[in-house]
């Protein structure tokens, strides 16, 4: 989870030039290139919000050609390699530390006409795009996916990790920190239906269980809370300028904990 800059493409020219393009897909769609230059338009006004772009069933019979130019892009759209494969750290949509595939923020399967528009395409990791599927839009006004490449409130820190015991079996949320109104409904949502989907309680609880059973090489001075907090502090650090996010998942790890003295409590006595 984390704000990323959008790619610097020229997605209206390189509609155009489709129109010229021998390719077959590309012919077939031909006929609706000015309409889907409009819906372009409809996407850069709203930031893609899908509770202000409505789906547009007239462009179904053109789904299976608009993903195979998405799946096996001309020249023209030569960007979309380079955007799977061009950015490092912590994935943009979930936090996981992983990369190498794209994510449709409007899934293709029911905005086929945004499938290779570039500002769509977010670099992420496989596990996230899996599984969110199509899920896009919440039932309640206003819950939605987090827009890497819009919502600026992912600059700063979005997402913490609320630790209740059993200490021995704690349990560990992933949930929204330092947002509220709007912002609170769009992280929540996305919690719960990316970072959830793609595993993140697992992966905490793997990491409190790899702490715990070896605490003594993790936190080696554990004479006082002030000890423990300053290096579970350069834990988060250390994880933030890896993955360029304070919002991955092992630095919401940190976080939360930071912030916890009973859970610190338990960790000084072992």
């Amino acid at each position: 989870m984390r704000k990323i800059d959008p790619p610097i493409i020229q997605d209206q020219l390189l509609l155009g030039f489709l129109q010229y393009s021998s390719k077959a897909d590309a012919k077939a769609m031909k006929h609706r290139i000015p309409d889907i230059a409009l819906r372009y338009d409809a996407y850069a006004l709203c930031n893609g919000d899908p509770w202000n772009i409505a789906e547009d069933a007239s462009y179904t019979p053109l789904k299976v050609v608009l993903n195979d130019l998405y799946k096996h892009p001309p020249s023209i759209l030569s960007f979309i390699p380079s955007l799977r494969s061009g950015l490092d750290g912590a994935c943009p949509v979930c936090g996981r530390d992983a990369l190498g595939t794209l994510d449709h923020y409007l899934p293709k399967a029911n905005y086929s006409e945004f499938s290779f528009y570039s500002i769509n395409l977010i670099p992420a990791c496989d596990r996230c795009n899996n599984k969110r599927s199509n899920s896009f839009k919440g039932g309640n006004v206003g819950e939605r996916p987090m827009h890497p490449y819009f919502d600026y409130f992912a600059n700063g820190k979005i997402l913490s990790v609320r630790f209740e015991p059993d200490w021995t079996a704690p349990r560990l949320t992933p949930i929204p920190y330092n947002v509220t109104g709007k912002e609170l409904t769009v992280v929540q949502w996305h919690i719960d239906n990316v970072l959830r989907r793609a595993g993140v309680d697992e992966y905490l609880t793997t990491m409190w269980g790899v702490l715990v059973n070896d605490v003594r090489t993790f936190l080696p001075d554990r004479s006082s809370l002030v000890t423990i907090k300053a290096e579970i502090h350069r834990y988060e650090m250390y994880e933030f300028k890896c993955g360029k996010s304070a919002n991955g998942w092992r630095c919401a790890f940190w976080h939360g904990l930071n912030i916890n003295d009973d859970a610190l409590l338990f960790l000084q006595a072992l």
